[in-house]
């Protein structure tokens, strides 16, 4: 653009110069006419020659502007020629970006195709699933209601089982009644056993002296056997004796076999709709969640003015509980932190530690680990406070670092909010 308007401008130099050189041939033309003096004449042609003169050096000009002009005019082909070259390549580019467009878009077109197809199996798949979802249902359904058969005839089994029960017990009392009076009456029975066989010992001694004293009175007889005499008569029956104790009552049968469970009823009309029910307690506390990622560092703060060292907060924190309110208790000693053994800790050690940190009192102290073991020292064992100390530091205890416990009896405290 910049040597086109270079061009431009040179060929109207040119034209300029033309014209000009036009005019003075007509003046030049005009002044021979007139036939002038020869002073005039001499002048004229001083005039002439210095015409020619400017003229010859004009024409030279003229020369290097022709000559600036067709280097120009070949800058201009030159750079014709660069141009259709790079149309050329742009022509070659654009075919190129067309080939390539047109393979993108029959590629997203498959691409969409396909989508549509796995859309399609993806919708028979959750129309399959919900048929399942209702196949289930109507098992849980039947499930719900084989349970709730077998509930009924486990209670009807149960209550028939507490009434044998109760009837056993009842027996037992009965047959238990019946062993004491039992014992009461063998106990008469050996007593008479004993006073009878007394006295059977006692006719036997008799017997034996009578039989001694038969046996030397026959000593000094001679006696001579006779024939055995006739056959006694039958003797008269005796009197009928006491009637004898009631005998135990008989064991229970056993119970009969369960009938077979009979068809299942028809299903009956739904129910009207139930008031809603009382809001239910508080659920237990779900599981810590996983620790998030961490955020960026933030911008540094203006420099506070300082203030007075609280030893509160720099000597005891929580750690791994749900808040600043509770976690494992830790306390710094010698520019480290370090756990405290959960021997002997009570809530009125759990009392000074809340207190530290500007709650008011300890809600329920926690042993063995319950927020995690920590890591690194132990720093206190047998911590016994009274509950009225500022500080943990000031409580008894065996000696820093002095223990016999290992991070799985690391302490623990929830404070009051």
């Amino acid at each position: 653009v910049s040597r086109t308007q270079v061009s431009s401008e040179k060929q109207e130099a040119l034209l300029e110069n033309v014209t000009r050189l036009g005019d003075r041939s007509e003046a030049l033309q005009e002044s021979l006419g007139q036939l002038p003096s020869q002073s005039d004449l001499l002048e004229n042609i001083w005039k002439l020659e210095s015409l020619f003169h400017n003229h010859s050096e004009e024409l030279q000009q003229l020369g290097r502007l022709v000559q600036g002009l067709e280097r120009d005019v070949r800058d201009l082909q030159a750079h014709a020629e660069h141009v259709s070259g790079s149309m050329a390549q742009m022509e070659d580019n654009l075919g190129t970006v067309s080939l390539s467009s047109r393979s993108n878009s029959s590629s997203l077109g498959a691409a969409l195709a396909r989508a549509a197809a796995s859309i399609h199996s993806q919708d028979t798949l959750l129309r399959e699933t919900a048929g399942q979802v209702d196949t289930l249902r109507e098992r849980l359904e039947e499930v719900g209601w084989t349970v709730g058969s077998i509930n009924h005839s486990l209670s009807s089994d149960v209550g028939v089982q507490h009434l044998k029960i109760e009837q056993l017990q009842v027996q037992l009392g009965n047959v238990t009644q019946d062993t004491r009076s039992m014992r009461v009456m063998q106990i008469h029975l050996e007593e008479q056993m004993r006073n009878e066989i007394e006295i059977l010992n006692v006719i036997t001694e008799d017997l034996r002296l009578k039989d001694w004293e038969h046996s030397m009175a026959l000593k000094n007889l001679t006696v001579m056997q006779g024939p055995p005499g006739p056959k006694g008569e039958k003797g008269d029956v005796g009197p009928l004796g006491p009637a004898g104790l009631p005998g135990l009552t008989g064991l229970r049968g056993l119970p009969g076999e369960k009938g077979i469970q009979g068809p299942r009823g028809l299903t009956g009309p739904g129910g009207l709709d139930g008031q809603n029910g009382v809001k239910g307690d508080l659920g237990p506390q779900g599981p810590k969640g996983q620790r998030g990622d961490r955020g960026l560092k933030g911008e540094k703060g203006d420099r506070g003015d300082q203030g007075d060292k609280t030893v509160e907060n720099a000597l005891v924190r929580l750690v791994n509980g749900s808040g600043p309110h509770e976690g494992r208790v830790e306390v710094y000693h010698e520019r480290r932190w370090g756990t405290v053994c959960d021997d002997v800790w009570d809530k009125k050690d759990g009392d000074v530690v809340c207190r530290m940190l500007g709650f008011r009192g300890a809600k329920e102290i926690h042993k063995t680990g319950r927020f995690g073991q920590g890591t690194g020292l132990i720093w206190m064992d047998d911590v016994a406070c009274v509950g009225t100390e500022d500080t943990i530091h000031q409580c008894k205890f065996s000696g820093w670092g002095k223990t016999n416990c290992g991070h799985v009896e690391d302490a623990g405290v929830t404070c009051n909010t």
